[in-house]
């Protein structure tokens, strides 16, 4: 049976990139690595609405992008937990992060070596004199038979020391050319004598880590030590899943990274059940995924991975619900009495679907657009007469590549442009 040696490095990675559909269960977004009919086939999943690159050094940096997203806001809801059983595909725990760690120190610094000398106090170990005089003679004793030293200052590695943690590190970098070399198109690190024991191994790294004082060093061997603990399972899997089905959480949690400048638990709508029988009870609030103020106006964002920029489909847009959903939110803030003073000051509120598309598509560039964002339109609801902004719950395309590559915390740049092609949405829309 091949394996991830067996990916061949003159392949373009633009052949092994694709795109979710969303359509017949199509939602894996992630690396992913099958064996069908004993053969190895590695694919990289980008998410709807995500142009892929055709330049190869432009699709490697995107290969990393989306690692680097998915790695950062995978959560509980988002990750890979399970494979249905239908799906012959195992999964684990992939340490991607540990493996690219590793690759990365690899690729600017060599193997792993202990170069500079450390000294620590001890009663044990190879003694270094000159410094045990200047250091140490101040706690020395005095006897008849010359000076005794309580402490010396000994070396802190010996020689077998100084090896293992390089034969470690080859070990880990021939592991990580293995499962993600073919990213970097590496050439093929010297393959490592086979590991006897690997639980020294790893009580020595766990050491490492306890006893190291610098940063980077720390990163390098808890990498090395998540790579140990993955590489040497019973079952070493050849076949995972790095990413996630729920792709949609993710793009949740990229729209509140980038946009959600307030505490938006401030702005949910509660309710309860004033009961004749026994205590009152209250239920769960309505919670709005995004809130986003700027100049003093209130912004409800639903976020929707949603593929109506891939399709132009109507059906593939937010229902009757999530409509009259994100009305409820508007109307909470336009009339509840904690927001009197806000609204006293000339504070508006808009609501606004946000969807991903591809903005270099032909179909979206021939008019003007905002930036990364492009308004489809409006919707609105049968029991509001429309006159109140938030009652036109605006549908605002963003860029999903431009958003995964500037995945960042509140902009204000950023969020001063989306707020603009929310109020310039509004007036069209008036328009027609």
């Amino acid at each position: 049976m091949s394996g991830f040696q067996d990916v061949n490095p003159d392949i373009p990675l633009t052949k092994y990139c694709r795109n979710a559909t969303n359509r017949e269960g199509d939602t894996f977004v992630g690396i992913k690595s099958e064996n069908i009919d004993g053969e190895h086939n590695l694919s990289i999943h980008f998410p709807i609405g995500y142009k892929i690159s055709d330049n190869e050094d432009v699709v490697r940096d995107e290969i990393l992008e989306l690692v680097s997203v998915l790695q950062e806001y995978n959560d509980e809801r988002s990750r890979i937990s399970q494979i249905a059983p239908e799906q012959v595909l195992k999964t684990v725990r992939f340490p991607v992060q540990a493996y690219m760690t590793v690759i990365m120190e690899y690729l600017n610094n060599g193997y792993y070596q202990i170069t500079e000398e450390q000294f620590t106090r001890g009663t044990s170990g190879q003694i270094h004199w000159p410094r045990t005089v200047l250091l140490e003679t101040k706690n020395a004793i005095p006897t008849e038979n010359g000076i005794v030293y309580p402490q010396y200052r000994v070396k802190q590695h010996n020689e077998t020391d100084k090896d293992l943690i390089t034969e470690i590190n080859k070990f880990c970098v021939y592991k990580s050319y293995i499962r993600l070399g073919w990213i970097y198109k590496l050439q093929s690190p010297k393959k490592p004598k086979p590991v006897e024991n690997t639980q020294v191994y790893n009580r020595y790294l766990s050491d490492k880590i306890l006893r190291t004082n610098v940063d980077k060093d720390k990163r390098l061997f808890q990498a090395m030590l998540d790579i140990l603990n993955f590489e040497n399972t019973i079952d070493d899997p050849e076949q995972f899943y790095f990413g996630t089905n729920n792709f949609e959480y993710i793009w949740e949690r990229l729209i509140q990274a980038t946009f959600g400048n307030v505490e938006k638990n401030y702005y949910f709508p509660r309710t309860k059940w004033l009961l004749k029988i026994g205590k009152n009870n209250e239920n769960a609030a309505l919670e709005p995924d995004t809130i986003m103020k700027e100049s003093g106006d209130v912004f409800i964002l639903d976020a929707k991975y949603y593929k109506y920029g891939v399709t132009r489909f109507p059906s593939d847009l937010p229902n009757s619900s999530s409509i009259n959903k994100q009305i409820s939110y508007g109307e909470y803030v336009s009339f509840d009495e904690k927001f009197e003073e806000e609204r006293k000051a000339g504070m508006e509120v808009y609501n606004a679907f946000l969807m991903p598309y591809d903005s270099c598509e032909d179909v979206y560039n021939f008019e003007e657009k905002v930036e990364n964002y492009y308004s489809i339109g409006e919707a609105v609801s049968d029991w509001k007469d429309g006159k109140e902004k938030y009652q036109r719950v605006q549908g605002i395309l963003i860029d999903i590549k431009w958003l995964i590559k500037n995945s960042i915390r509140p902009s204000g740049k950023e969020i001063f442009k989306l707020s603009n092609a929310i109020k310039n949405s509004i007036d069209e829309n008036k328009k027609k």
